[in-house]
């Protein structure tokens, strides 16, 4: 496996664990407060969102960086577009 795919499935896994466990705990709470079923209710919702956020970050994240990137006229967008640099020549 190419280490960018696996930087980008690791990083994908970890972003969408945690935003989407972020965003089930504070709609839980929104919904009824932090008593004894917090946890239960909070783990269920985010067993189910988890793994809807990770799809839609491994498929669109790439789409989202290059896009983020080039609107900010970013050289960093596009690994690709790094090997045409002129490197300095060696001494």
């Amino acid at each position: 496996m190419p280490r960018t795919l696996l930087a980008h499935l690791l990083f994908s896994a970890v972003t969408s664990a945690m935003m989407s466990a972020l965003v089930c705990g504070v709609a839980t709470y929104k919904m009824m407060g932090f008593d004894a079923a917090f946890m239960h209710v909070w783990s269920g919702a985010w067993f189910f969102a988890w793994p809807v956020a990770f799809a839609v970050l491994v498929s669109i994240g790439p789409f989202v960086r290059k896009t983020v990137y080039k609107g900010c006229k970013c050289p960093l967008a596009m690994p690709e577009d790094q090997t045409k640099q002129q490197l300095p020549p060696a001494e």
